[in-house]
């Protein structure tokens, strides 16, 4: 029953807005806290209201405690009828009693009555001395005693009535009620100005993704100048998505307009040719099958710079899957050359490899012989005839990051002029003197995206007339010395 409750209570509390349940857990809280507070300081004011009437009352003991001593009951009524220097002893109940509980003799100025002396005659005797709270009197005020033991068979009881003490716990009692109202309302009021800042920056995030919800602007960013701690850092997070939300419709909007820039010249290619074919050669069927292979190998020839795109761009974005593994870097490069040997011996062109054994690289396998070869065809394509290719690689060890594998194509080809060479690594892009050849403009910002995948990086050394070595620096793997 009480676990459904708790339940029941606990599902209410959090189908509650959030605003509304830091009001509420700040409200409780601080109102806790002053109860906690008001209980210490209560039950401490109570502890040095009652160390002064019970210092006196044990001083009192042990002064008639002497006297019985020294001249028995006899003396001990004597003194107690004579009074003393201090006028609160006609505050004081003295009783004294053998061990069975019978009363020998009562001292009862300030007239306790029967029922409140009868408190005092059941309490057993001690071993020596111990102090007796008696709890309230009929009156309201605290009773307590001091009883101690005068021989084998005698208990001395000093007992004290603290109305003084009472009226004023009483007062801070009436006190404490007083400002318990204003207490809740400061701790509503606090609750409420504390949330209200605290989720400053939640509303902002908000009225943020709304803003970009209702006009499609990614350039909008949420306001982080007060915000502090962990909101801070959700601000920093969400300005940071935006921010790569923005780079991916960014270059989602230049791909797509360089898509249909480039894809107009093969595409209008492909529609002459078949149009061609229906207008010139519609009774030669050999024609028509000439004409087309042309439209297919052409359809094939931009499907293939579509799907070149979209993985350049899934590489850019982050999204590309990748099948990580320790690869010799060795392997990877043997299969790859040879597949251009052909090639290079067609183009009269010499295709070395200088890769040591050892050498290992964490990556894709298929996706780094796609970098390879795409350097490797490059490099074959654009080294004239007698010219020479190299394919080598090396360990190195930055002074500031982990050990790495650099892989360098080298070639003593045409070169690249400087200004070009930042360039190069753009999609679509081909220099005045790679204009001559076939191709995309896809190759390198294919390799530089794959690279950079894989956490590497990729440059490029040339001088027009000299050739040009392309580097590619990827993490070792773990079997590398």
């Amino acid at each position: 029953m009480f676990s459904e409750f708790r339940d029941r209570i606990r599902r209410h509390w959090q189908s509650q807005a959030l605003g509304l349940r830091l009001v509420g857990g700040y409200a409780l809280l601080f109102i806790l806290s002053v109860v906690v507070l008001a209980g210490l300081a209560y039950g401490l004011l109570l502890y040095f209201l009652q160390k002064p009437d019970r210092d006196f009352m044990e001083a009192q003991a042990h002064e008639l405690a002497a006297v019985y001593r020294q001249g028995g009951a006899p003396a001990l009524q004597e003194t107690l009828n004579r009074g003393g220097p201090d006028e609160r002893r006609q505050e004081l109940l003295v009783r004294l009693a053998d061990t069975q509980g019978q009363t020998l003799l009562l001292y009862n100025p300030d007239d306790w009555r029967p029922s409140e002396v009868r408190l005092l005659r059941t309490q057993p005797p001690p071993q020596e001395e111990t102090w007796v709270p008696l709890g309230t009197a009929e009156d309201g005020d605290p009773l307590g005693a001091v009883v101690l033991r005068l021989s084998a068979d005698r208990v001395l009881q000093v007992g004290m009535d603290a109305d003084l003490r009472e009226d004023v716990l009483e007062s801070m009692q009436a006190t404490f009620l007083v400002i318990a109202l204003p207490v809740v309302l400061l701790a509503l009021l606090g609750g409420t100005v504390l949330a209200y800042r605290a989720l400053r920056p939640v509303r902002r995030l908000v009225d943020t993704f709304n803003a970009v919800i209702e006009t499609g602007d990614v350039q909008t960013r949420a306001p982080a100048h007060d915000a502090q701690g962990e909101f801070a850092e959700l601000v920093h997070l969400f300005n940071r998505m935006l921010d790569r939300i923005e780079q991916l419709v960014d270059r989602m909007r230049d791909t797509l307009d360089n898509v249909a820039h480039d894809l107009r010249t093969p595409m209008t290619r492909l529609r002459g040719r078949a149009e061609r074919a229906l207008h010139q050669h519609a009774d030669d069927p050999e024609a028509l099958r000439a004409a087309l292979g042309d439209s297919i190998e052409a359809a094939d020839a931009v499907l293939d710079m579509l799907r070149t795109i979209m993985e350049v761009t899934e590489a850019e974005a982050g999204t590309l899957p990748l099948r990580v593994d320790t690869e010799p870097v060795a392997d990877l490069a043997q299969g790859v050359v040879e597949a251009y040997r052909l090639v290079a011996d067609a183009n009269d062109v010499t295709l070395d490899v200088h890769i040591p054994d050892d050498l290992q690289v964490t990556a894709d396998r298929s996706r780094m012989r796609q970098v390879l070869a795409n350097l490797i065809d490059n490099a074959v394509k654009y080294t004239p005839r007698g010219g020479h290719v190299a394919v080598r690689a090396a360990r190195i060890d930055p002074d500031d990051g982990a050990p790495a594998v650099r892989i360098e194509v080298c070639d003593d080809g045409i070169g690249i002029p400087e200004d070009e060479q930042p360039r190069i690594w753009d999609r679509l892009y081909r220099g005045d003197q790679s204009r001559s050849e076939e191709g995309t403009g896809l190759g390198l910002s294919f390799v530089k995206a794959i690279v950079e995948a894989h956490g590497g990086e990729v440059s490029v050394e040339s001088r027009p007339g000299d050739g040009a070595t392309f580097c590619v620096d990827l993490p070792a793997g773990n079997g590398t010395a």
